[in-house]
């Protein structure tokens, strides 16, 4: 039998998430979040306000990154 090759994860500007929106963080070490709210400030920042989980516990955070960068769509819905 062949073995099929992971299938890369659809990936999406920063500024394009909506609230609701499950995410990985591709290329900052594949955690999945569930997309809160997202603010675009000024020119070139993007804040997320993100809930995680881990360990059976949800964790609200925030985090800015520049516009442009690339998440992920995550398969995971768990919330």
């Amino acid at each position: 039998m062949e073995a099929h090759p992971a299938k890369a994860p659809d990936l999406i500007p920063v500024e394009a998430l909506r609230p609701g929106d499950p995410i990985t963080d591709v290329n900052g070490g594949g955690q999945h979040y569930k997309v809160l709210e997202s603010k675009v400030l000024g020119e070139g920042c993007v804040v997320l306000e993100l809930e995680s989980k881990a360990d059976d516990q949800l964790r609200v955070i925030e985090m800015s990154f520049p516009a442009g960068y690339q998440v992920g769509r995550s398969p995971r819905h768990f919330w």
